[in-house]
């Protein structure tokens, strides 16, 4: 302060005070001749401290960003498939056994649980797993990642099931039969709600759905892997399904060569499973049947008659074999007015292409279920004489 001069001095009594920080760069040197010079005033650093107080907010706004972010990967890859079901509903996805990995890829892309069949194949490839996909029923909910819904099927997460396998050529009684035995399912509930098909989506037989008053012939016999809790309901919808599916790809055109339609092809199909327990004589029944259809003769099938007196072991009786039904064969020509059983594929084949013989009659021959086929009335009464007991 002594090189100052009064001047000087009196001019820096009338600076404004600073109340900021005391700037590094202010010093006492400064003040006695540095580079801003004697008399010069300090200049002001509000548009410092305005950029600084800028970058600031704008790197907190960036950390907030990648933190929320990062939040929502972490939850994206943490999800369950339970906390998933939030993001789409829950989809029942039936994978049988012997699919391939394409099959179940389209599969799972036609229910909206992948975007791409392609890249699940791909990814299952890459993991060498292809084989490894377990059968079953699962739910998966809609958006679930791909490699989650991989994990699931390689592990058989998700998939709480029983098995079921219905024989071909049971008529709906046998079957609720054995689900009561079995008691995984209530027959009785079975049977009633084979009578109701408008509780159902009816299959398409050749291609459209016919008009039935009982889902009996449409009950697909086969293999079925059904959810914890699962019944009756359930078991049907996949039975009718896997018949649409299962049968989609046979010759039904020749029905009408037959003068049938495809609905009364599984009506013989049944009459065909019921009657040929011997996978070449299939064939050969069909053409009895249809030979006796031509010559306007009585069908005669015992196991019509068992369909209507629900009698399925045992001999029948002459009162059996004498009701008063639509399905006694004995008594009315033509065809039953539904199918008896529920035929398999090999079945609706043979009834689709019936052996080229002249066929009128068959007789049981031997105890492991072959027959004598004949188309002399004389030959068949012989044989009927040697025939085993039943």
């Amino acid at each position: 302060m002594d090189d100052l001069t009064e001047e000087q001095t009196r001019a820096d009594r009338q600076d404004p005070p600073h109340y900021g920080p005391i700037d590094p760069w202010y010093t006492e040197s400064t003040r006695k001749g540095g580079s801003w010079g004697p008399g010069r005033r300090r200049p002001k650093r509000w548009a410092s401290r305005i950029l600084i107080v800028t970058v600031f907010l704008v790197f907190i706004a960036v950390v907030a960003a990648v933190a929320n972010k990062g939040v929502h990967w972490i939850q994206g890859r943490s999800t369950t498939t339970t906390t998933l079901a939030a993001l789409g509903p829950s989809v029942r996805v039936v994978i049988n056994p012997g699919m391939t990995a394409t099959q179940v890829g389209t599969l799972l892309e036609e229910e909206g649980v992948i975007r791409s069949s392609a890249a699940f194949v791909d990814l299952v490839k890459s993991r060498g797993t292809e084989s490894k996909l377990r059968p079953g029923i699962y739910r998966f909910s809609k958006g679930l990642e791909l490699l989650q819904v991989v994990d699931n099927l390689e592990r058989g997460q998700g998939s709480s099931t029983f098995k079921l396998t219905i024989p071909e050529g049971m008529a709906a009684s046998q079957v609720g039969a054995l689900l009561t035995k079995d008691g995984t399912i209530e027959g009785g509930s079975y049977l009633e709600l084979s009578g109701r098909p408008t509780k159902f989506v009816v299959p398409k037989v050749g291609g459209a759905a016919p008009k039935v008053t009982t889902l009996e012939g449409l009950l697909f016999p086969s293999t079925y892997y059904l959810l914890q809790g699962d019944g009756a309901t359930e078991l049907i919808g996949a039975q009718l399904a896997a018949f649409e599916s299962k049968t989609a790809s046979l010759p039904w055109s020749k029905a009408t060569a037959l003068g049938l339609t495809p609905y009364e092809i599984v009506i013989v199909a049944s009459l065909i499973e019921k009657e040929a327990s011997i996978p070449d004589e299939r064939a050969k029944v069909s053409a009895v049947i249809y030979n006796r259809l031509k010559k306007d003769m009585s069908l005669g099938i015992d196991a019509t008659v068992r369909y209507a007196v629900d009698k399925w072991t045992g001999t029948l009786t002459s009162e059996d074999l004498a009701i008063d039904s639509p399905y006694n064969t004995r008594t009315i020509k033509g065809l039953p007015p539904t199918p008896i059983a529920n035929p398999g594929v090999a079945a609706l084949r043979a009834a689709l292409e019936p052996a080229d013989v002249d066929y009128l009659y068959y007789v049981l021959r031997d105890t492991d279920g072959h027959h004598f086929f004949t188309a002399s009335y004389e030959e068949f009464l012989q044989a009927k004489k040697n025939a085993p007991a039943q």
